[in-house]
C-alpha cells in the first residue's frame, strides 16, 4: 500500500488502496468543475400547502459554505433552518433546506450573490440526514496525466467491489482553521481552554502579519486589541474573543458564542478522525470490508446498494447480500465483541479517550451519541470520459460519502489541498 500524504495522515487516513502510481490532475480549478446534488426522498413531499407542513427549497449555491448559507437564508426567512448535510464551498451544490419554524416567511424564491433558494412543496418535518439518499457528483479534472483513464477504472472497480475505504475527506476537518477534529477533541477531553487557544492563538502558514498580531494579542489576553486586527471572515475568532473580552478565562462561555452547529461539528470532526484511524487499521490488517462475517452488525442494502437498512445485531443471521457496519464512537457506543470494535478500542486507547467522553456535561448541547457506518463506499451510475488532458467522471455516492476519496485514489497528489481535495 502507498502511504498517504502528511495531510491526510493527520486525520487518520493511512495510505491508498489502489497500485497505479500517482497521476497528476486537478479538481476544482473552478466552482464549475466540481457539482453535486442531493437525492432526497420525496415520498412525504406534497405541492400544496398543508396545515403544519414546512416549506422545502431547493439551494443552489457556490462559493459559500453550507452554515454561512443557512445563516443567511435564516435570516431571510427569519427562522433557523434544517439541512440534510453539508456542502463543499468551491463547488457548485444543490441541496434542500426547510426552516423550522412553521411561522417563517415563505417567499417562492430567494436570490443572492452565492446561492438561490427556490421552494418545491411542502413537508411534515423539518429536513434531516435521514431524508437523504445519496449524492449525484459530476466533477472534472484538468492537466491530466496521460494514464488518468486506467487510474480512473481501477478506482472506480475498488468501490464497485466496496474494497474502498469509507473515509471522511479532508473537507470534513478544515485546511484553512485548526483543524475541527484537534478542537473537538480538546473539548471531549474537556480541555476547554485549549480548544480556544487552537481557534484563537494558533500559528498557521497561510497567516498574514495583521493575522499574527491579532493571536499575538489573543494569547496575552488583550482581547480587545486583537478584535480591532480581524477580517470580517474571522466571524468565529471574532466570537470567542469578544466573549473573553467580557469574561477572561470562561473558557465554557466562550465557545458557546460560536453557534452550536459549529460547535457539534467540531466533536463530530474529533468522531470522523477516529473512525478514519480505526478504518486505517483496518485495512493495514488485511481485514474484508465488502462483506459481513459472523459477528459484525450489519445492515441490509437497497437493490442499487446505496440505501441502508436499520443496523442488525451481531448475533443476528446475516441476510444474504448484507453489508458489514462499523460504530462511529459516541457516549451510547458499546463493545460487541465485533472484529471492527477490537480496531475501534485500538484507538481510543492510543487517544486516551473513552466512549463515555463524547458525553460533554459541561456543555451538554455538543455531546454526540455516536452510531454506524459503513467501512466501504458505495457507487452507482459511474461514467466516465476523457478527451486531451481533461476527465469527466459522473457517479453517485451513498449519504455521507465524500467524492474526494475517490478521487484522491485517482490522482495520490503529495500536496490534497493545491489539487483541489480539500
Amino acid at each position: 500500500m502507498i502511504p498517504a500524504a502528511d495531510s491526510e495522515r493527520a486525520v487518520g487516513i493511512g495510505f491508498y488502496l489502489t497500485s497505479g502510481a500517482p497521476c497528476h490532475a486537478s479538481a476544482k480549478s473552478s466552482d464549475e468543475d466540481f457539482k453535486v446534488e442531493e437525492s432526497i426522498d420525496s415520498q412525504e413531499l406534497s405541492s400544496a400547502e398543508r396545515p403544519g407542513y414546512y416549506p422545502l427549497y431547493r439551494v443552489q449555491k457556490h462559493s459559500i459554505d453550507t452554515m454561512h448559507m443557512a445563516r443567511e437564508l435564516s435570516g431571510i426567512l427569519r427562522s433557523r433552518v434544517s439541512y440534510g448535510g453539508l456542502k463543499d464551498k468551491r463547488a457548485v451544490a444543490i441541496q434542500y433546506v426547510t426552516p423550522t419554524s412553521r411561522r417563517s416567511l415563505r417567499p417562492q424564491v430567494v436570490d443572492t450573490d452565492r446561492f438561490s433558494a427556490r421552494l418545491v412543496g411542502f413537508v411534515p418535518r423539518p429536513i434531516s440526514r435521514g431524508a437523504i439518499v445519496g449524492n449525484r457528483f459530476e466533477v472534472t479534472l484538468r492537466g491530466c496525466c496521460p494514464e488518468i483513464g486506467h487510474r480512473a477504472v481501477e478506482a472506480m472497480q475498488l468501490a464497485t467491489e466496496r474494497k474502498m475505504p469509507n473515509f471522511y475527506g479532508l473537507q470534513r476537518f478544515g485546511t484553512s482553521g485548526p483543524g475541527t477534529h484537534r478542537v473537538g477533541r480538546a473539548i471531549v477531553r474537556r480541555k476547554f481552554d485549549e480548544a480556544v487557544r487552537l481557534i484563537l492563538s494558533e500559528v498557521r502558514p497561510q497567516d498574514d502579519d495583521q493575522t499574527l498580531s491579532a493571536k499575538e494579542a489573543f494569547g496575552a489576553g488583550r482581547y480587545a486589541e486583537g478584535l480591532r486586527l480581524l477580517s470580517r471572515a474571522q466571524d468565529v475568532e471574532f466570537m470567542v474573543a469578544s466573549s473573553l473580552g467580557r469574561n477572561p478565562r470562561d473558557w465554557v462561555k466562550a465557545l458557546r458564542a460560536i453557534p452550536v452547529n459549529l460547535r457539534r461539528l467540531y466533536v463530530e470532526a474529533y468522531q470522523s478522525s477516529i473512525f478514519n484511524e480505526t478504518m486505517s487499521e483496518v485495512i493495514a490488517k488485511g481485514e474484508d470490508i465488502s462483506k459481513p462475517r459472523p459477528g459484525d452488525n450489519w445492515a441490509e442494502v437497497s437493490e442499487d446498494g446505496i440505501v441502508t437498512s436499520e443496523v442488525h445485531g451481531v448475533k443476528e443471521a446475516l441476510a444474504l447480500d448484507g453489508v458489514p457496519m462499523v460504530q462511529l464512537v459516541g457516549y451510547a457506543t458499546r463493545d460487541y465483541r465485533s472484529r471492527f470494535d477490537a480496531y475501534i478500542n485500538l484507538v481510543l486507547d492510543r487517544e486516551d479517550v473513552r466512549a463515555r467522553d463524547f458525553y460533554v456535561k459541561e456543555m451538554q448541547e455538543v455531546s454526540a451519541e455516536g452510531g454506524f457506518r459503513r467501512p466501504h463506499m458505495a457507487i452507482k451510475d459511474q461514467s466516465w470520459t476523457f478527451k486531451d488532458s481533461t476527465a469527466f467522471l459522473k457517479f453517485t455516492l451513498a449519504r455521507g460519502q465524500y467524492a474526494t476519496i475517490l478521487l484522491r485514489e485517482i490522482i495520490k497528489p503529495s500536496d490534497p489541498e493545491s489539487a483541489g481535495l480539500a
